[in-house]
């Protein structure tokens, strides 16, 4: 049902639109902006005030970079472009450049109020600080609930996050189960505190956490570091992310003085409901992150784009998940399998295989999931001598520890 047929059955009400999208992070922005393109009248809502922080390494990988568009990205957003690599341990390194860009470094502040401002211009309507409350369902569409008023729709797009409302609202997931939240920790630090800056390279750190992941990302003027991890381990995580600090700051007073974020994260791996007739979850309130690599914002996009083109063609969630997971799921599987059998990935160093993590990450950055990537990854990993003998160490957490 179109706007126009909404009008007439809510007789005198305006506030009404095609889609209304909660959340105006990657995922529902840049949503938001397809469907404006197409020509749907679209309301995205957040609960903050923007520009907002977020907590986020800022790295969008050449894959994400390929859905926006160079073009699209250099029209007005500060970045840093990155064409290297580097893998660290305690007292050993890898790297490997690309002829070819790999990503950009950016604030997630701006990379939203970027997409948000497109959005604009393309003919969405943003209000911010605007918290969802609640749905019904009424003669075809949705009356939806805000602090700000009601508005009425014909879809209803939760892109609200790891805590989505939408997702309760709709008795799509209530909450998420322990073994499936990951946890991430993350600081801007200003470049003259940092070891030994790299301009064009992102670092890669093993700490000694399941299904961990240090990374230190060079922006404009900044680092940003942090940890991330499954959040059995919540407490090595933290511990993992002060060492870490330590290591690549040059002034320890000012460690006090960092406002660190922290942020819980689900893990793609297994199918879930993600649709209920016209109401649709995306990214992170999906449970779209790459498990093994922690990244998030390539499915945001991906699963936005596939969504704007469910709709305009008229179907409903059956589509969308059948789309979605048709997608990702396979690799999003084989993503979690290596994140258990890895265990904490220091073995990296301690097997021979840098060559062969480095080219892994370079795939995890540059190729998309229908290019079977995990795959490839894998059967790479595993004709070069690698055994997976790590299993025991979550037993040994989750039992002893």
């Amino acid at each position: 049902m179109n706007c126009k047929a909404r009008e007439k059955i809510f007789e005198g009400e305006s506030l009404t639109y095609d889609a209304v999208i909660v959340g105006a992070g990657p995922s529902g922005a840049f949503c938001a902006l397809n469907l404006a393109q197409k020509g749907f009248k679209v309301l995205i809502i957040d609960r903050c005030r923007f520009p907002r922080e977020k907590v986020c390494g800022g790295l969008i990988s050449q894959k994400s970079m390929n859905i926006l568009g160079y073009d699209f990205l250099k029209s007005g957003i500060n970045f840093n472009s990155i064409n290297c690599i580097c893998l660290r341990g305690e007292s050993e390194e890898i790297s490997m450049e690309s002829k070819i860009p790999l990503g950009i470094v950016v604030k997630r502040k701006d990379f939203d109020q970027f997409l948000i401002n497109r959005a604009i211009e393309a003919g969405a309507v943003f209000i911010d600080n605007c918290i969802f409350e609640n749905c019904v369902l009424e003669s075809g569409g949705y009356k939806i609930q805000t602090a700000r008023g009601v508005f009425y729709a014909d879809y209803l797009i939760g892109a609200d996050g790891y805590y989505s409302k939408v997702a309760r609202v709709s008795n799509i997931r209530n909450q998420w189960a322990w073994w499936e939240r990951g946890i991430a920790l993350s600081v801007q630090v200003p470049d003259k505190y940092i070891i030994q800056r790299r301009d064009n390279a992102v670092e890669f750190y093993f700490p000694d956490i399941l299904a961990g992941l240090g990374w230190c990302f060079p922006g404009k003027g900044y680092c940003n570091v942090g940890v991330g991890g499954t959040a059995i381990d919540s407490k090595r995580i933290i511990g993992a992310f002060e060492h870490l600090l330590e290591w690549k700051i040059k002034d320890k007073t000012i460690l006090s003085n960092l406002k660190f974020k922290a942020a819980f994260l689900p893990a793609g791996g297994r199918f879930r409901k993600i649709s209920d007739r016209h109401i649709f979850l995306l990214g992170d309130a999906a449970g779209f992150v790459d498990a093994f690599s922690g990244e998030g914002i390539y499915y945001a996009l991906r699963s936005a784009e596939i969504l704007a083109d469910v709709i305009n063609q008229n179907k409903d969630g059956r589509e969308y998940e059948k789309r979605c997971y048709e997608t990702f799921l396979g690799e999003f599987r084989l993503s979690a399998f290596l994140s258990i059998y890895f265990g904490n990935k220091k073995n990296v160093f301690q097997k021979g295989l840098q060559d062969r993590f480095l080219k892994a990450f370079y795939m995890i950055m540059t190729q998309t999931p229908e290019s079977m990537c995990y795959k490839k990854i894998l059967h790479y990993l595993t004709t070069g001598g690698f055994s997976f003998d790590v299993p025991f160490l979550w037993l040994k957490r989750l039992i002893l520890d």
